[in-house]
């Protein structure tokens, strides 16, 4: 049987024995079916030499592993990690480095993107783990041996991983892996405001103003709404139901209920509230409302203009040698046009430059990447 540290004291004693280590294999267990939130069911670490799942439901004082993690002599080592750095935020673990992502490692490599851990463990060490817990409940108390057994597989496999992956990897890749886990945790700090989540609704640059300011209105009470139940989003509205609302933008109930393609529960919960909205939006101040570009008489067109950063996302990996899936993912590529052509130089001058712009992307991107006139004056 593996024990849980479910006591503050036992997490103390195995954070000051842990640092003498140079590494720590660290994963986590979570559960996001209905949350907007992750859930922290579990949390494994493992420094070489001892093994410790900790229990974050009986755990108070998190003080000695905040300070584990932030030693910057012990490299931590993690796999996917962008969704456990969340999970590990919600008690408080917002500070991690030096970290590598083994995923990341993997890519850098050219084995591919996305590739799982546990084709990196068959492809390694020839094992092949047992996924057949996967769907543990991790909230659920006591947790069986089996499950343990899984979830300590996840750090005690992380090791020769890491390790035979360290051995391909140059002092320069190194860097540039610990460089972008740092992106990684700024991001969390980043995030646009509620006013313009919009944006990020797909298909929202084909909707006109009108319709525009209404989604606008939509999405920020969404996520308001989200926060104040820790609801998931798409448990209350998808994003193309919220599209679908702001482009026709019903006027009356009948109206409302007429729309089959949303969830008959979810509409009657909130109809009055969508329509408030909408009218609310309607009746602002159509100089106010967002447009789907600025400085159209510049912009090719949004098909256009996303072919254009594809194919300096090639160009800068033809010459930096680094994977194009590394440089520039789909949403930075979206991002960064939404920066440069849907949002006012007011509005920009209040956000963070985006990913491309930012750390060790800059200067490997910016030589390459379409620059509008409207900003050579930022």
């Amino acid at each position: 049987m593996i024990p849980l540290i479910n006591d503050n004291q036992s997490l103390q004693r195995y954070c000051l024995q842990a640092s003498a280590q140079n590494v720590i294999l660290l994963d986590t267990e979570f559960i996001r079916q209905s949350t907007l939130v992750p859930k922290l069911g579990l949390i494994q670490l493992y420094d070489g030499e001892q093994l410790a799942l900790v229990d974050p439901l009986a755990i108070t004082e998190w003080q000695p592993l905040q300070q584990l993690l932030a030693d910057p002599t012990i490299t931590k080592v993690m796999h996917a990690c962008m969704e456990d750095l969340e999970a590990l935020a919600t008690i408080g673990i917002e500070r991690i480095t030096p970290l590598i992502d083994s995923q990341m490692a993997a890519l850098l490599l050219g084995m591919g993107s996305s590739v799982g851990f546990a084709a990196l463990v068959e492809k390694f060490t020839g094992e092949q783990l047992d996924k057949g817990e996967s769907r543990t409940n991790w909230l659920a108390r006591p947790l069986r041996d089996a499950q343990l057994q899984y979830a300590a597989n996840d750090v005690l496999y992380l090791l020769p991983v890491y390790q035979h992956l360290l051995q391909q990897l140059s002092v320069e890749q190194l860097e540039l892996l610990q460089l972008e886990s740092e992106q990684l945790m700024v991001r969390r700090s980043m995030q646009w405001p509620n006013r313009l989540r919009f944006i990020d609704v797909k298909n929202s640059w084909q909707l006109n103003s009108r319709a525009l300011v209404v989604l606008q209105r939509l999405t920020e009470w969404r996520i308001q709404y989200a926060r104040s139940k820790d609801l998931a989003l798409t448990f209350i509205f998808k994003d193309a139901q919220l599209f679908e609302l702001a482009k026709r933008s019903p006027a009356s109930m009948s109206q409302l209920l007429a729309m089959r393609d949303l969830p008959e529960r979810e509409l009657r919960r909130h109809a009055n509230q969508l329509l408030a909205l909408i009218e609310q939006a309607l009746a602002s101040d159509p100089a106010c409302w967002p447009q789907a570009f600025y400085h159209r008489e510049q912009f090719p067109g949004y098909r256009e203009t996303m072919g254009l950063i594809r194919q300096a996302v090639q160009q800068a990996a033809q010459q930096s040698g680094l994977p194009a899936e590394l440089l520039a993912s789909k949403r930075q590529q979206t991002e960064f046009l939404n920066w440069c052509w849907r949002i006012t130089a007011e509005v920009r001058s209040e956000l963070p430059a985006p990913e491309l712009l930012r750390g060790w992307r800059r200067e490997k991107l910016q030589p390459f990447l379409p620059w509008p006139e409207h900003l050579n004056q930022v």
